[in-house]
């Protein structure tokens, strides 16, 4: 199997962060993981797309009957044995302290799934993985669901000149790139886009998306003038 290919490193990516990917496969990726840079890119870009969802999964109580499992194989089930001799104090630590480890282990079980009911995932939706043209994905764009605001997530960190700025384009089928305006980083791992009425009819012309580097304030000519360092087909 070539593993060098980028539909093929992309796939099993979105495999192994669903969970779907396992036995030697899971193994055999782990090891291709640990020493590609590129394929960890490409896990982690498929961990933001799917992160949103994870806060939005409602949380559901543990049936009785598991939780009487739990206290049956910790040994909870029953008051512990304690001699009627023990002085009153060390009576109660006995009861006390077995009753504290079920506590912190009925917490320790119960952490993963409890999930603060004032998280909420902001509506959005994929638009492209934007990548070098060594397939090495950098930029995840999402619109958000209200229309106003184009979001960019960062796979790793992007560092820019002081007098130099990232310009979106959209690449229409035929014809010159159409500027959507110059991306607001926030820092080298976020930018924003405002979605206007004129960048919204550019938007919708494209087929793709590209980033170039430009002087601040973006290209002068209408075109792009540096080096286009990202792109990506737009999803439908």
């Amino acid at each position: 199997m070539k593993y060098d290919n980028p539909e093929l490193q992309h796939r099993l990516a979105a495999e192994y962060v669903l969970g779907t990917l396992q036995g030697p496969a899971r193994l055999r990726f782990e090891r291709l993981l640990a020493g590609s840079e590129a394929l960890r890119r490409k896990v982690s870009a498929w961990e933001l797309r799917l992160s949103p969802w994870t806060a939005a999964v409602k949380t559901v109580p543990v049936p009785a009957h598991v939780w009487m499992g739990v206290q049956r194989r910790l040994g909870f089930t029953a008051a512990p044995d304690v001699p009627e001799k023990l002085p009153g104090l060390w009576r109660w630590w006995a009861y006390g302290s077995t009753a504290v480890a079920a506590v912190f282990a009925v917490l320790l079980i119960m952490q993963p799934a409890v999930l603060p009911p004032e998280i909420v995932p902001v509506a959005t939706r994929d638009l492209a993985v934007l990548s070098t043209d060594k397939a090495e994905a950098v930029w995840i764009v999402r619109a958000r669901h209200d229309g106003k605001t184009l979001e960019f997530s960062g796979l790793s960190n992007v560092s820019l000149p002081a007098d130099r700025e990232l310009e979106l384009w959209a690449i229409p089928a035929e014809g010159a790139p159409l500027s959507l305006g110059v991306m607001k980083m926030s820092n080298g791992r976020h930018a924003e886009v405002v979605l206007t009425a004129g960048v919204k009819s550019r938007l919708a012309q494209g087929v793709a998306l590209a980033i170039s580097l430009e002087p601040a304030g973006g290209s002068i000519t209408g075109a792009p003038t540096g080096p286009v360092l990202y792109s990506g087909k737009l999803q439908g």
